[in-house]
């Protein structure tokens, strides 16, 4: 279990959150078999380190690991739609306006990227190094996704 999860039982994020991203990060780097100097939380994963969908389930292994949390594919995907139906969310195959002002708040580190014609399929290359850390954050503060 990760030293901030053990800080303060009512608060699990009371530890640095400075170690939290260097954590993060340091999974990044290890799943993607890079330095961790080229692992910046504003990193793209896909486009600037050349992840693939199968590093994405080798970094959520890290992260479980690491910080003792459970992230799943329909956790992620709920996330991303929060509230909305699949069918309000991406009709058609193309996510919808209300579905990219979704995509938006959950991912502002992507902000410029999410636009219309995104297709479901597309979201996982906007994560970012950041995108990762806010999942473990609120992972540690209860949430579900």
């Amino acid at each position: 279990m990760a030293d901030s999860d053990q800080t303060s039982e009512t608060n699990p994020l009371a530890g640095d959150p400075g170690e939290r991203a260097d954590k993060v990060r340091a999974c990044i780097a290890e799943a993607l078999a890079i330095e961790l100097d080229e692992v910046s939380l504003g990193s793209n994963l896909m486009e600037e380190l050349g992840a693939d969908s199968l590093s994405y389930l080798d970094i959520v292994f890290r992260l479980e690991q690491e910080f003792d949390i459970q992230i799943t594919r329909g956790e992620m995907e709920r996330a991303a739609r929060g509230d909305m139906s699949e069918d309000d969310f991406a009709p058609g195959g193309v996510i919808s306006e209300a579905g990219l002002a979704r995509l938006r708040e959950l991912m502002p580190e992507s902000a410029e990227r999410i636009g219309p014609g995104l297709r479901p399929a597309e979201i996982l290359s906007l994560f970012t190094t950041r995108t990762f850390l806010n999942m473990v954050e609120g992972k540690l503060r209860g949430e579900s996704a």
